[in-house]
């Protein structure tokens, strides 16, 4: 349960990026691609998300989230 919730904070936190440009985005989605999926097991997933946000993750999004 606690590694679900923890994939969900940083998932709407990738989500809030999507949205912020679009969700149509084909640089973003390449940048996705290339900084996390293509990366997969071979760095830490922290790394991997200061990879793609360019930053540490944040709870702000989920936070948002759940206020809706």
């Amino acid at each position: 349960y606690y590694t679900y919730m923890w994939s969900l904070v940083i998932a709407r936190d990738f989500f809030e990026t999507f949205r912020a440009r679009s969700l149509l985005d084909s640089d973003l989605a390449i940048k996705y691609r290339k900084s996390v999926l293509s990366a997969g097991g071979s760095k830490d997933a922290a790394e991997l998300v200061r990879d793609f946000l360019g930053r540490d993750y944040s709870y702000e999004a989920y936070r948002r989230w759940l206020e809706e």
